[in-house]
């Protein structure tokens, strides 16, 4: 799990045409960010080994980063392209590393696993907010058409606070409307007629997760964490607590034990 800030060692190999390792008279490359600028990189030729390219890389955003490296000259002309994908800095997780290797029994001075966990953590709090919605603060940006009705429903809830809100491009001020924790945007006048002339910035998140949310959390994390522990692989036959149903959602089995845990924090349906 890569972070905005860390250094990154990018990877690659170059090959002759026997299919040993060799340097390239030229060697390229380049990191398309995920705004879509491209930045040049310089890696130095040749490597420290031969064949063997690496180069240092500090991601500035988060998401999806493409690397895309070249070799020309002296063996056939080659290209690798990789992802480097890095996590949001707001790190929207619902627990924290230490407290899940308490929960796997893991010794808190064993850090063979602390990437891949935390890559875990991400994974299952998106699973336990796709149930009682968002847990982690964060601010959130939508646009939403008018139709002259007098409420505006926001697609995330619960909801801390409303930052901004702006209609055809004009900012409205804070007295000219009023938010729930639900999610419901309330004008008194009506929101105008509008193809997405609506632009809503938000926050959600709660101020504390409920002990039963974090305990759920962690006993999704350890239920789905034994796969990489070894043994037959399967998240279903290890504990008579999973034999009794569940569910798939995201890729993550949740037994019934964990949904039972998360039911009191479930979303309901929305009534405006």
């Amino acid at each position: 799990m890569y972070d905005v800030g860390d250094t990154i060692i990018l990877s690659a190999t170059c090959r002759d045409a026997a299919g040993v390792l060799a340097n390239a008279t030229n060697a390229t490359l380049s990191v398309t960010r995920p705004d879509g600028t491209v930045e040049a990189q310089t890696p130095a030729n040749p490597p420290v080994s031969a064949g063997l390219y690496q180069h240092p890389y500090v991601p500035t955003q988060y998401g999806r980063h493409l690397v895309r490296w070249t070799f020309t000259g002296g063996v056939p002309d080659q290209a690798y392209p990789d992802v480097v994908n890095v996590a949001d800095a707001s790190w929207p997780a619902i627990v924290g590393l230490t407290e899940t290797k308490k929960h796997l029994n893991i010794d808190l001075a064993n850090t063979t696993h602390d990437e891949e966990l935390r890559g875990f953590i991400l994974s299952a709090s998106e699973v336990v907010e796709s149930i009682v919605g968002p847990v982690a603060r964060r601010s959130v940006e939508e646009t939403h058409s008018g139709r002259g009705d007098v409420v505006l429903v926001l697609r995330k809830r619960p909801i801390l606070s409303v930052a901004s809100v702006t209609v055809d491009g004009v900012l409205l001020d804070a007295s000219e409307y009023t938010a729930s924790p639900s999610g419901v945007l309330t004008c008194g006048w009506g929101w105008p007629w509008g193809d997405n002339n609506i632009a809503v910035t938000y926050v959600v998140g709660r101020v504390a997760a409920g002990a039963a949310v974090i305990d759920g959390t962690k006993e999704l994390i350890r239920l789905n964490w034994r796969p990489q522990t070894g043994g037959s692989g399967s998240v279903f036959n290890q504990g008579a607590e999973d034999r009794g149903g569940g569910e798939i959602r995201l890729g993550f089995f949740i037994p019934n034990t964990v949904m039972q845990r998360l039911q009191p924090s479930a979303l309901g349906p929305l009534v405006a």
